[in-house]
């Protein structure tokens, strides 16, 4: 993980130091996400979201290798479906707020003067900024974590060189939190206390406008 880390810094400082590459923008899309058990006893649906704020993307000359990172506001929903009873009960969460920052390194190709692609990769840092704790009175209690850390893998189009439209997939490094719930065993016919490892996985769709070609 830390080599990684290393080689997607080394890129964009070396991007960076390319001036006439650097360029500014704004990135906003649809973030795709669910919730996952360390069990099965819970399960959860996908939920739309979004997110927007301000992004920098450097390149190194003739190379088409670059870097970019945005600093970006994010809000997000949830759905669970708890299995406490003979049937599973699907409960809301509104509005989760965050602060995103991911960081890719991605490498383009140029086909023509208005078209390209590219491939990106790299981590994800998330900073909830709302309340950590979400719950249902004697039914569950979902503790997230502040800070939560994912890597994302995508591609990409660039349109006029000012728009780059891009899917990425984001996969956990680390847990988002966990999950407390009561349990109905078919088995004992009883409802049992369980605790579970929570983690998020989502898909996210970003328009990118730059100031400048």
């Amino acid at each position: 993980m830390r080599r990684f880390l290393s080689i997607i810094l080394i890129a964009l400082s070396a991007a960076t130091s390319a001036c006439a590459q650097l360029r500014y923008g704004i990135d906003l899309g649809l973030d795709i996400s669910r919730l996952n058990f360390s069990k099965a006893v819970v399960d959860s649906e996908n939920r739309l979201g979004f997110f927007i704020g301000p992004k920098i993307h450097a390149k190194i000359p003739k190379l088409g290798l670059g870097a970019d990172v945005a600093l970006r506001y994010a809000q997000k929903y949830g759905a669970v479906e708890v299995y406490n009873t003979n049937e599973a009960e699907v409960y809301e969460k509104d509005k989760m707020h965050l602060i995103e920052v991911p960081l890719h390194v991605r490498w383009d190709i140029n086909w023509l003067k208005s078209l390209g692609i590219f491939i990106a990769t790299g981590p994800q840092w998330d900073w909830y900024i709302g309340p950590s704790t979400w719950e249902s009175t004697d039914q569950f209690k979902a503790t997230f974590k502040h800070h939560t850390l994912s890597w994302g893998v995508g591609a990409g189009i660039v349109l006029f060189k000012r728009l780059h439209l891009s899917a990425m997939y984001n996969f956990p490094l680390t847990d988002q939190g966990s999950f407390f719930t009561r349990v109905y065993n078919t088995v004992s016919k009883q409802v049992e206390d369980a605790e579970l490892d929570m983690t998020s996985r989502s898909w996210q769709i970003s328009l990118s406008f730059y100031f400048k070609k």
